[in-house]
């Protein structure tokens, strides 16, 4: 019983397999070419204009905008006294205190 199940098993898998091998082959897609109307040249010269211009990026950078700052940064205490304005005006909170921000 034992043979004849293990030797079921093993016609069933090279069966399928072969199936799988014979279906790799066959794609439903077609394969479209589509020539360059561009020489190498001209395309070297449209990526260096495009990332002059800062619309390519490189590697796995952000594909959206940067924002610009409107006006100076702060410093460094100006950053800490807005932030201990804000724990004292209960709207931050440090830790899992698992309070929210009261609203004013």
């Amino acid at each position: 019983m034992k043979v004849a199940t293990a030797a079921s098993i093993a016609v069933l898998s090279l069966g399928l397999a072969s199936a799988g091998i014979a279906q790799a082959d066959q794609t439903n897609y077609p394969e479209i070419v589509t020539p360059s109307t561009q020489t190498r040249a001209e395309v070297v010269q449209a990526l260096r204009v495009a990332q002059s211009q800062g619309l390519v990026t490189v590697g796995e950078q952000a594909d959206y905008p940067q924002l610009q700052s409107e006006g100076p940064a702060l410093t460094r205490a100006q950053v800490l006294n807005e932030l201990h304005e804000a724990e004292s005006a209960g709207l931050f909170f440090i830790g899992n205190s698992m309070q929210y921000p009261q609203t004013m």
